[in-house]
Formats: C-alpha cells, structure tokens, sequence
C-alpha cells in the first residue's frame, strides 16, 4: 500500500509549482450555499464542513454519475456492488449510508422502502444537475432523521432572463451510450427548466470477471424532469417541480453469474410558496414534497420481491433578520410514511417536528449559529437535538476562515427493519454527536483554496440483524475519527487542480472492530492544462489518480479487500464557442480490484463524445 501513496507524493510534487506560482491569479466569487442552513449564505459564514461542486467541475471531469462526483469530495467513500444499476453506497464520514439525508431540489430523496431507509445512488446519472452541495457532520437540528453523516443537495438547472441550454452524447466501452439534455429560460413571466437522460449499455458481469464471470449485467436508464416558477407579486412566487427516474439491469447477488433482473422507479415532486419582504430581511417558505419509490429484485432462484415506498411531508419556515447582526430561523414539519411490499406488509408511520436556529454576527468576520430541535415519531416516541458552530474570517477576504461545530443526528428505524415478517418492533432511534474543527485558506487572491478539517463522532443504539433470531436490534455502538484535506486551484495560467484526502478511523466501539467497507485512507488528485488556441476555450488535457485503501468487507473481519491505484486521463477542444468534443481514458493499467468482494470493477475503458451549449 505504502507504493501507492508514494505515487500521490509524486504526483503532489507535479503539483506543487502550480499552487507556489499562483498568487497572480484572479479572485473567485464568493460561493453562496444553502444546504448548510438552509437558507443563503456565503460559504465564509458558514461553520460545518461544506463541498459544493459545479456544472463546470463535472463537465471538466466528465463524470456521468453522482457517486462519480461524491468519490471526488474529501471525507466520502463510494462502494458499488458491481455497474451501473447495482446498489452504490456513500459514506460520508465513515456513516452508513443510511444514516446521510439526500435531497434533490431542495426534497427528501430516501427512499422509505429501502431496507434502512437509504438512497441508493446506483442509477443517479449527474447530467441534469447544475451543482451539488455536501455538508459534512451530524445536522439533525435543521434536517431531522436520518442527517447523522451528513447532507447530500442536488440542485437541478435555474433559469435566467435568457434562454440557455445543453446537450450531449457520448458513446464507449462495452457498448455503452448516453444522451443527456437540460434547458431553462422564461417563457413570459413563467421560469420554466425542462431536462433529460437516457443511458443504455451492455455493462459487465457484477460477479467479478477474474473470479469467472462471464455474463455482462446490462442496464438502462431513463429519468427526466421538470420545473417551474412565476412570481404572482412584488415578493410573493410559488415554484413546483418533478424528477423521475426509471432503470432495468441485471444484477448477480450469490457469489456467480445469476440471471437475476432488478427494476427501480423513482418519482419526486415539489410546490413552494415563497415570500421576501422587508428590504429583504424576511424569507418565508410553505412546502410541500413527495417522493414514491418501486424496487421489483426478480431472484432467478426465488421469483420477484416488490417493495412500495411512500415519503410524504409538508414544511414552512420563515428568517428574519431584524438587525445585521442577528438573524433567526424558525421551522414546523410533519412528515408521512408509507411502506409495502410482497409479503403483505403494510404500515406508515409520522414524524412531527420544530426546529429553530439563531445566527449572530458580534463582529467583523465571525459569524455563530445555535439551534435547537424537537422531532415526535409516532412508533419509537421523541427526541430533541442540539448543534452549535462558527466561523472566523478574522484576516477579511483573503485570510483563512476557522471553523467549528458540535452537532447532533439521529436515525428513526425504517419500515422495513420495524414491520416486515423479520421486523423486531421495540426498536430504537440511532443517536450520534458529531463535532470537527478546521481551517480553510485561500491563497492566490481566492484562486487557490486549502482546507484541512479533524472531525469524531460517536453513534450509539446502531441498529443490526440478528441472523440467529432473524430480526432487527439495537446494539451497536461506533466511532468515526479523522483528517480530511482539501486543496483546489482554478484558472491558474490555464491549470485547474484538485486534491482530496481523507484519513478515516471508523471502528466498533463494542469489539474494536474497523467498519466494514472502510478504507483507513483514501485520496482523488487531479491536474488539468486549458490551451486558448482558437479563442472558443481550445484544448484541455487532464490527468487523475485515485488510490482507495485496503478494507474488510464484513463486520467478523473474515474478508479482506486490498486496496487499488486507479489512473484517468481526459480531454477535450472547443470546436466552435458552442461545440466541444471530448473523450477520456479510464483505469488506464487496467488495475484489477474490488470494493466490494467478489463484485467486479470496470477495467480499462475509452469513452468520446460531443457537448454543445446555447
């Protein structure tokens, strides 16, 4: 293992004149975020740990999917369990994924009939997204259950006074063919976005080839959406909007080639009504969301299993700001579940909430948060939450922000744990307490950012399976420590670079044991050149090494997986100012590995195709 990190060294002295010579380059805009607060800030004023990742970036990468984007973010860690279709988890912090709050647009994306109540990632393609935010840490105080790790927000394209839109089709390995489009605009006083994907392709055996797979697991995906926006006053809009997903793919589960078929149908809608008045220092919001979710897993042995869930909820919040310094938060939540499936189960369960959160800014730079929370289940009772932190630009714009935050989260059982024919019903909440403190500074007159962030967290009351009583219980206790560094440089001279690491300490804290499928270490670097040589954007090149650290794949600690040393290489050339064709290069030494055991990995592949924009 230790070859592989002196790999990144060297790449990380490849790099080094790129961010010693960068102070002459130009200032990024500040970054405002949302997820964190749930209303908009600049990412200085904010005091957890946050990642945003653009439309630019994910073009600049290529990436088709969003567990591609997430595995490029320090503190997530991605496994899939084979292609794309099979179930891709991320963990952020070391958390399960179960235990980490999705959102899309803003909406509540878990899906209530997943075993824990997790999202699976192993059919979000990324094309129809704008950006995506990720706030790392236990935030159960604004987002209630399931947010012990952190939030996940994808943020689908916004529409402007001028119409602008996207298209592109790519084409690889193993027969693989995507189209994506998005487009947003006005259409009188109406905002409208519209977009679409569709990815099809022969895929590879999820049963690792190099221990005798040999049928491919095909697959295909199609999701699109829509949403709109008018405002009926001075102050006063309302906004909806629908994402919906479908895929079909093979998938092998028993160790060996299976001829086993799986379906997902994902639907999520949204209305918002919004007000902001007062000069702007009131923002009020009444919303509502849904999200209806379908898995068929057709078991070529044992026939298909079909689980139905149901996630409804209506919300409102209003800040107010009566003074600079001072800005308060006030929320009301009540939220519906709805779970069945082949075997007969039938059963809901409600969560009401109240949550309010204070923002002071004392002096010059600082900026503290204190929130409170109060959440009533209708099946395991009541739990109230706690977080605090802060951030200190105490240099201005061009010195370092300090960061802190001590947070609480908590994990209601799904429907599935409490009421299926294996369900053990006295079950309790998981709980963490979470707390990090960092320091992120910008450098090259806000053209280069370093972060580096020490983060721990305690989860009790984890919930488990008993194979002997074939039920659910509560048992587990687990601890999650680390380091996460972060250094990014954009449009220096032409260069943009990325580093991401995260050293993770993730053990029981009952047996010692490490979590399963956690690597200690993990880290994504990337180095990318733009050449102006037409005047419409020219060449870009690009280079990226990942290295994925060694892991256990089952709480006994029976199996090991080694770890894996992955190299990528991108490109692409503006055509026109319009038109760009790119392609790229994965798993360049075709590195054999898994993450998951006995689940395969793509071997080299080669995938090209064109973009245009308008």
């Amino acid at each position: 293992m230790k070859s592989r990190y002196f790999v990144g060294a060297a790449l990380g002295v490849v790099l080094a004149p790129v961010c010693a010579q960068a102070a002459e380059a130009g200032p990024l805009d500040e970054t405002i975020v949302v997820a964190a607060t749930r209303t908009e800030v600049p990412l200085s004023q904010v005091g957890q740990s946050v990642s945003v990742v653009t439309r630019e970036d994910i073009e600049r990468t290529q990436a088709t999917t969003a567990s591609e984007v997430l595995s490029r973010l320090p503190g997530l860690q991605v496994t899939n369990s084979g292609g794309f279709g099979q179930p891709s988890s991320v963990f952020i912090r070391g958390a399960d994924n179960a235990q980490s709050l999705v959102l899309i647009d803003g909406v509540r994306v878990n899906d209530p009939g997943d075993v824990g109540g997790g999202f699976d990632f192993g059919a979000l393609t990324i094309g129809q997204f704008d950006r995506v935010e990720v706030v790392r840490g236990s935030s159960g105080v604004l987002y209630g259950s399931r947010a012990i790790g952190g939030v996940i927000n994808l943020v689908t394209q916004r529409p402007e006074e001028e119409w602008h839109g996207r298209a592109s089709a790519e084409y690889g390995w193993r027969d693989r063919r995507q189209v994506s489009a998005s487009a947003a605009g006005l259409v009188g006083p109406v905002g409208l976005t519209v977009g679409g994907n569709w990815l099809k392709g022969d895929g590879y055996s999820a049963f690792n080839e190099d221990r005798g797979g040999t049928e491919k697991d095909g697959f295909e995906n199609k999701s699109l959406n829509a949403r709109a926006q008018v405002e009926l006053t001075e102050g006063l809009s309302i906004d909806g909007g629908t994402f919906w997903t479908r895929a079909n793919y093979d998938y092998d589960n028993t160790g060996a080639d299976a001829l086993n078929v799986g379906f997902k149908r994902d639907l999520t809608g949204y209305a918002n009504i919004r007000y902001a008045g007062l000069d702007d220092r009131l923002h009020a919001r009444v919303g509502y969301g849904v999200v209806d979710t379908r898995r068929i897993s057709d078991d070529a042995a044992w026939g298909p299993y079909e689980t139905n869930g149901k996630n409804e909820r209506f919300e409102g919040q209003v800040d107010f700001t009566p003074i600079e310094a001072v800005t308060l938060l006030l929320g009301a939540e009540t939220e519906t579940q709805d779970f069945s499936d082949t075997y007969d189960s039938n059963d809901s369960m409600t969560i009401d909430s109240l949550f309010a959160n204070l923002t002071l800014r004392p002096v010059r730079g600082l900026t503290l948060n204190g929130g409170l929370r109060y959440d009533d289940n209708s099946q395991f009772g009541d739990r109230t939450t706690f977080a605090v932190n802060g951030a200190y630009a105490f240099a201005g714009e061009d010195g370092p922000v300090v960061r802190a935050s001590y947070g609480e989260g908590f994990k209601a059982p799904s429907l599935y744990q409490l009421y299926t024919n294996a369900g053990y019903r006295a079950l309790e909440a998981e709980t963490s307490k979470s707390w990090d403190v960092g320091v992120e500074q910008p450098f090259a007159g806000g053209a280069g950012l370093f972060s580096v962030t020490y983060f721990d967290r305690k989860t009790k009351n984890m919930i488990d399976y008993d194979m002997a009583q074939w039920n659910y219980y509560n048992i587990g206790r687990a601890r999650a420590k680390g380091v996460e560094l972060g250094m990014q440089v954009i449009d220096w001279q032409g260069f943009d670079m990325n580093l991401a690491y995260t050293y993770l300490d993730a053990t029981n804290t009952l047996t010692g044991a490490r979590l399963p499928r956690r690597t200690k270490s993990n880290m994504t670097a990337s180095l990318d050149k733009r050449w102006d040589v037409n005047g419409h954007g020219g060449l870009r090149l690009g280079a990226e090494l990942r290295v994925g650290g060694a892991r256990w794949d089952d709480a006994a600690q029976t199996y090991y997986v080694e770890g894996n040393t992955v190299v990528n290489l991108r490109g692409s050339f503006a055509v026109t100012q319009n038109v760009e064709v790119f392609a790229r290069m994965e798993n360049l030494f075709d590195e054999h590995y898994e993450v998951v055991r006995t689940y395969g990995t793509p071997g080299r592949s080669a995938y090209a195709g064109v973009r245009v924009k308008m």
